[in-house]
């Protein structure tokens, strides 16, 4: 899976605040030792986690490495080169719970695909239930045949808590809590990286700290 890389994308790298500098040269290290690696990204709107995002994907595609990007809604898989949903990229069952796998075989293309992938991008995940991502989980442990996160995988999860959580229908606030992330067994096993300085709010520090609340 060979996929172009744009010039905006890859000089991208050479213009990443510090904040997002660190995180690129965190994340990069786990792909360059081939350590296992699982990272929030977490930053309300305005903090530029797509463009973090993009000089990552630049950077592992265009040393001819596999990167796979993904997002929770398919309006913003558009802007993500090579962006599919989650649910599309990994066949995820519409319906899932504690016990769900995905619809991959170990020999699907995508189950190679996933082998190959020194890289996985997965934003806008709060607004994913726990149980999807924890299926995701479950069928890569059994994809890549051993029994640590995500198969080992380098995981770069994204999004913001502040703004819209999974939908669950008919469900109370307490079992809507409960499907989020943050009660799932993988988020302590997370590192968070947290994004505080809002490129688009720097000329207004009162709109950046309206956000952060």
């Amino acid at each position: 899976m060979s996929m172009k890389v744009s010039v905006e994308d890859y000089e991208a790298q050479s213009k990443l605040n510090h904040e997002q500098a660190q995180a690129f040269k965190t994340i990069l290290h786990s792909v360059d030792s081939g350590t296992t690696g699982l990272y929030f990204v977490d930053g309300p709107g305005g903090i530029r986690k797509i463009f973090l995002y993009r000089a990552l994907l630049a950077n592992v595609r265009s040393r001819g490495m596999i990167a796979l990007a993904t997002v929770t809604s398919g309006v913003a898989a558009a802007i993500l080169p090579g962006g599919r949903t989650a649910r599309s990229r990994f066949d995820i069952p519409l319906q899932t719970n504690d016990t769900t796998m995905t619809k991959m075989s170990k020999q699907s293309g995508v189950a190679k695909l996933i082998r190959q992938a020194k890289l996985i991008i997965w934003d806008e995940v709060p607004m994913a239930k726990r149980q999807t991502i924890e299926t995701v989980d479950g069928s890569f442990h059994d994809i890549m045949d051993v029994n640590v996160p995500f198969g080992g995988k380098v995981m770069v999860f994204g999004g913001d808590f502040r703004q819209v959580l999974s939908v669950v229908p008919k469900s109370t606030r307490a079992e809507t809590v409960n499907a989020s992330l943050v009660k799932s067994y993988l988020w302590p096993l997370m590192e968070k990286i947290h994004f505080t300085t809002n490129m688009r709010a720097r000329a207004d520090p009162n709109f950046s700290n309206f956000l952060l609340r």
